[in-house]
């Protein structure tokens, strides 16, 4: 499978973006083709939205089941606009959280937000795996978000529990995503166009304690968790998106 080789970075760059949704059609349909069982993770930003939409018409009706990894501590407007989005798209949209994680009381307020990430999102992956029998999951990251990432593939396998991580939106840049979400008039988290104090916006959207509106000019990931961002390689390893 050519997407399971190293991959080149300067050729993403260099592709027109109809080449770049046509590569994430073929990633999407040999999720489909391939896998016995596969679920697409949503997480109401950006990327994921394009991820969704791009299935939506390349199949109309979205094949596979959509997960929010719902940690509970999301902001009110990205639960409003995925719940929204699900019903007018007709999404089997479901919000999986672990409840025994929540019982125990983790959140970012008494847990460092490295055990938090672990246990509400990494562990909770694991969980929705093992309990729906999911062999592949799809996830919106791209290569330019953070450096970690950037280290990739299209499609990567996983232990334990094992699937195959395959990642559509691997080859797209930030610039893309927003000029693609424009061209073709896809909803988006309103929170982008949120302007807070000081003519902050949020460029990068995850968990409410965890996340904060930035300088204009700032980086895409300078809003999150510095302590997140920091041990992103060591949550990839053990499962993390």
């Amino acid at each position: 499978m050519e997407w399971l080789k190293e991959p080149n970075y300067f050729d993403f760059v260099q592709q027109p973006m109809r080449e770049k949704r046509s590569q994430t059609e073929y990633i999407i349909r040999e999720a489909v083709a391939t896998f016995r069982k596969p679920v697409m993770l949503w997480a109401g930003g950006k990327d994921s939205t394009v991820m969704l939409w791009v299935a939506k018409q390349l199949f109309r009706e979205v094949p596979f089941p959509v997960v929010l990894l719902d940690t509970s501590f999301q902001f009110p407007e990205t639960y409003r606009f995925m719940e929204k989005t699900a019903k007018d798209w007709k999404i089997d949209f479901i919000r999986y959280r672990n409840k025994e994680a929540l019982e125990e009381g983790v959140s970012p307020f008494t847990n460092s937000r490295f055990e938090c990430c672990q246990k509400l999102k990494t562990e909770a992956l694991a969980k929705l795996i093992e309990e729906k029998g999911f062999d592949a999951v799809l996830v919106g990251i791209r290569w330019d978000e953070h450096g970690i990432r950037g280290k990739e593939k299209a499609f990567s396998r996983r232990a334990e529990p094992e699937h195959m991580r395959i990642h559509p939106m691997l080859h797209w840049s930030l610039d893309e995503v927003w000029k693609f979400t424009r061209e073709n008039n896809i909803p988006y988290n309103p929170l982008y166009d949120k302007i807070e104090a000081g003519g902050k916006t949020f460029k990068s959207i995850g968990c409410r304690p965890c996340t904060k509106a930035t300088e204009k000019d700032a980086a895409e990931r300078s809003g999150r968790d510095l302590d997140k961002e920091q041990l992103m390689e060591k949550l990839r390893a053990l499962g993390y998106m």
